[in-house]
């Protein structure tokens, strides 16, 4: 059974590397997709980036803390997170709301 807080960190970088993946290097980006994502040992990460496996290791580690200082910075995945408890909450109160009301807030959640 896998280990659920290493699950949710493993959905977090996979959230924050859509969301910030254009701010690192290719390298980091690789590195990050093979070794987080597909679950490749830093080994065959290395092999297949020609670097070693330190090398690998210092990709990821200067990737995390990159994209999860421009989440510091930005807050992208919090906003998102906000606007999908919003659209959340409009939705199950949709029949109590006024419909002009909620017709202009899910035009507003949608765009």
């Amino acid at each position: 059974m896998p280990d659920t807080d290493s699950l949710g960190r493993r959905i977090r970088y996979g959230l924050l590397l859509d969301v910030y993946g254009p701010l690192i290097t290719e390298k980091q980006r690789l590195a990050c997709e093979m070794v987080l994502m597909q679950d490749l040992s830093l080994s065959e990460a290395a092999e297949s980036l020609k670097v070693s496996r330190q090398g690998v290791h210092d990709l990821i580690t200067r990737a995390k803390e990159n994209m999860e200082n421009a989440e510091k910075a930005l807050g992208l995945l919090e906003k998102e997170s906000i606007h999908e408890n919003i659209k959340s909450f409009i939705e199950q109160y949709k029949e109590r709301l006024p419909e002009d009301f909620y017709k202009e807030m899910k035009k507003l959640l949608e765009a």
